[in-house]
């Protein structure tokens, strides 16, 4: 298949959110892509900063593997141990307190609305009591 292929394809099946550059990455490491033809590139966005820990770093493709063959992904509504050492981790190593995992900005910002709710003054600018529940 070629980008020509991919290209009629994405014409039937993918929406026009936005415009993509036509270049096919086939292979990448560390900051590094590679196209079909062979040519390199600097990979600048790393995934749009969703995972901009490079390409096939090994330690994170056995990391991957490692826990793959193990459980690929539960909800969140169980417990897992990699879940609660990574929570530990990272209130350890940022400012402290609890860690929310969330599957999509929606529920972080979802969450973010509760908790500024949460803490908020119970009057609302004006000095007009607020009406929602505490």
């Amino acid at each position: 298949m070629n980008l020509t292929d991919l290209q009629a394809l994405e014409e039937r099946y993918l929406m026009r959110t936005y415009k993509r550059a036509p270049v096919e990455f086939v292979r990448g490491e560390g900051a590094l892509l590679w196209d079909a033809e062979g040519r390199e590139y600097l990979d600048f966005l790393g995934g749009i900063s969703v995972c901009s820990i490079g390409h096939c770093n090994p330690a994170v493709v056995e990391a991957v593997r490692e826990q793959a063959g193990r459980l690929m992904h539960t909800s969140n509504l169980f417990y897992t141990e990699p879940m609660v050492r990574l929570a530990e981790r990272l209130s350890e190593s940022s400012l402290g307190g609890r860690v929310f995992f969330a599957n999509s900005g929606t529920e972080a910002n979802e969450c973010a609305i509760k908790i500024a709710r949460k803490h908020a003054p119970a009057s609302t600018p004006t000095g007009a009591a607020s009406r929602r529940p505490r």
